[in-house]
């Protein structure tokens, strides 16, 4: 038998006969493929110069079509064979292991990918290995976070996003987020941490930890109206800071009564010009003190308008050039950064540990970082940011 002698159209009969019964095809692959690595074996002990031998097999299972493929390797006795065919199906493994992430990160369940890898590969991976597959990519997600940064940026933006995520019990947690503006336009994520609440202590351990991965300097930073955080930015950097205009005015109206609430609209529209090139900070301070003036009796605790060291914190963006004030006077630019963390976390109810939700998050900040968003404004240098 081992002799046996088959020409080609005898050959190609007994692979149609094989192909057209079920499984056929995955079947003669297997053959195929087992067939290559004991020749490929064969070759590479003939050419040894050393008394290696043959030494049985180990099964490995492959990707094929609609179903995996039962493969046997061969060894040999010194296990310095290594078939080439191993590393196709490295390959293939790795790529199946890269679309399980993707797939997670676009925000299916375990459930919908353990589906699609069996219908598509024949590869049926349970929840254990999928979740073993998302673990796995979860150093290269950290290590991407404690990446070292760049000496200098010319804007960054902090701001926290709240995620329901279990420890003891499912509650929402902070995250949070620092978006860098490259002299470019294009933006960067550069930190992305956790805490159970938004304090500024966190923020100063976040300035921390900006500074040993190398940061040093910064234009400008953008945040939230948070209490306590431009004196944490402070401690550490020295860089002026534009807290929101946006967050300002929906905290002034929402503690407006109805009837004064389009009146209240209206001044604040006045005191904050982002069409006129002409306006600076001086004519913004009197008007926020003539707005107070008005407000002060029915609305007592507007005191900020009042106080022009407080609120220059909110007039800083006319320090800056005309053609970048309107990205620099609210914390939209990162806001937009946390919609699409929340379309990917918001299919699932709740994340089962904080190291998950930073996995998932990290992963949609690397795919942000490979997009080339740009500001119109084609370039910005230190130099051109000051009047």
């Amino acid at each position: 038998m081992d002799n046996l002698k088959l020409n080609k159209q005898q050959i190609q009969a007994a692979v149609d006969q094989l192909t057209s019964q079920p499984e056929g095809l995955n079947k003669l692959m297997e053959i195929a493929l087992n067939s290559l690595m004991k020749a490929e074996r064969s070759s590479y002990l003939e050419s040894a110069k050393t008394g290696n031998k043959a030494n049985g097999y180990r099964a490995v299972n492959g990707l094929g079509i609609g179903d995996s493929l039962s493969l046997q390797v061969p060894r040999d006795r010194l296990g310095q064979f290594k078939p080439w065919l191993l590393n196709v199906m490295k390959d293939q493994s790795e790529s199946l292991n890269e679309l399980c992430f993707e797939l997670y990160a676009k925000g299916l369940t375990t459930r919908d990918i353990e589906s699609i890898t069996k219908s598509i590969y024949g590869q049926h991976l349970s929840k254990s290995q999928i979740s073993r597959v998302t673990t796995s990519l979860s150093e290269a997600m950290q290590q991407f976070r404690e990446r070292e940064l760049a000496s200098y940026y010319p804007i960054i933006y902090l701001d926290a996003t709240f995620i329901k995520t279990k420890r003891e019990r499912v509650s929402s947690e902070a995250y949070y987020i620092v978006l860098a503006v490259l002299p470019d336009m294009t933006r960067e994520v550069i930190g992305i941490y956790n805490a159970p609440t938004e304090s500024s202590s966190n923020w100063k351990d976040i300035c921390e930890d900006l500074k040993q991965r190398g940061l040093k300097q910064t234009d400008l930073f953008v945040t939230d109206n948070l209490t306590g955080l431009d004196g944490a930015l402070e401690q550490h950097f020295n860089a002026p800071i534009q807290k929101c205009v946006l967050h300002l005015k929906r905290e002034v109206l929402r503690k407006t009564k109805k009837q004064h609430r389009n009146e209240m609209a209206a001044d604040l529209a006045y005191i904050f010009q982002l069409d006129n090139d002409a306006d600076n900070k001086g004519f913004l301070l009197t008007r926020a003190q003539t707005f107070y003036q008005k407000w002060k009796t029915r609305y007592p605790k507007l005191t900020l308008f009042n106080d022009p060291d407080r609120f220059s914190y909110y007039a800083t963006y006319l320090d800056f050039e005309y053609d970048i004030r309107n990205m620099i006077y609210t914390t939209n630019w990162i806001e937009r950064l946390n919609k699409s963390f929340k379309r990917t976390i918001k299919i699932r109810n709740s994340m089962p540990n904080v190291e998950s939700v930073l996995t998932l998050l990290s992963k949609v900040a690397i795919d942000m970082n490979s997009s080339t968003y740009r500001h119109p404004v084609s370039r910005l240098i230190k130099s051109d940011l000051f009047n």
